[in-house]
């Protein structure tokens, strides 16, 4: 009976030395090598990217804090025409259709560099407001929304968000998306973009609404 206690008050002790170890829930996502990584940081903006599943090409996700005002951000995200001024790679934006105030259609064009074709694509965007404050941008591609145009690679496959949290007086943005290109690009080249321009992106962003 005594060996019995003693074998029990061991396997106690051994449980609570790894909980003393187990790393925080806010970062133990980015342990897992399939998860989040981080990429790139600067200017209080940090961008991740992940192994899309059944995809050679990766997603990303920027974070930053801004001081800034919540409707500030919500007008800058829905001012669709300005995206090229502050939209890494974006060349023309507008929306096709307001389907009400919460969701829309829009439609943009990315300029790349010669030889590869420019990219343009159809963007279904639902706006949502949770009971904390915190307002959600969910994307999803919407390809045969209209017909293509022979100037540009229609992208079909897309998705993203971008989330803005208030954290008192200040507000965490993530903006976060997958997208494939389709067409010739390698995917090593694809990855290269996805961190430099949410990076950029993101520092517009504070730029024009925040500190």
């Amino acid at each position: 009976m005594i060996k019995k206690n003693l074998a029990f008050i061991l396997i106690i002790n051994v449980f609570i030395i790894c909980m003393a170890f187990k790393p925080d829930i806010n970062e133990s996502h980015l342990l897992n090598p399939t998860e989040w990584k981080l990429e790139k940081t600067g200017n209080d903006i940090k961008v991740y990217t992940r192994q899309s599943e059944g995809s050679s090409i990766k997603e990303f996700k920027a974070v930053t804090i801004v001081t800034a005002n919540m409707k500030s951000l919500e007008s800058l995200i829905e001012n669709v025409s300005d995206y090229p001024n502050w939209q890494t790679n974006i060349a023309t934006a507008k929306i096709l259709k307001q389907v009400n105030k919460t969701e829309q259609y829009i439609y943009y064009t990315t300029d790349l560099p010669w030889p590869m074709t420019d990219r343009d694509i159809v963007i279904f965007s639902g706006k949502i407001v949770e009971v904390d404050g915190t307002v959600r941008y969910n994307l999803v591609s919407k390809p045969d929304y209209i017909t293509g145009n022979d100037d540009f690679l229609r992208i079909k496959n897309a998705k993203g968000m971008w989330q803005l949290t208030p954290q008192g007086n200040k507000i965490e943005i993530i903006y976060q998306f997958y997208g494939d290109p389709a067409g010739s690009i390698p995917s090593s080249i694809i990855n290269m973009f996805i961190v430099d321009g949410p990076y950029s992106t993101l520092l517009n962003m504070k730029k024009k609404v925040g500190k």
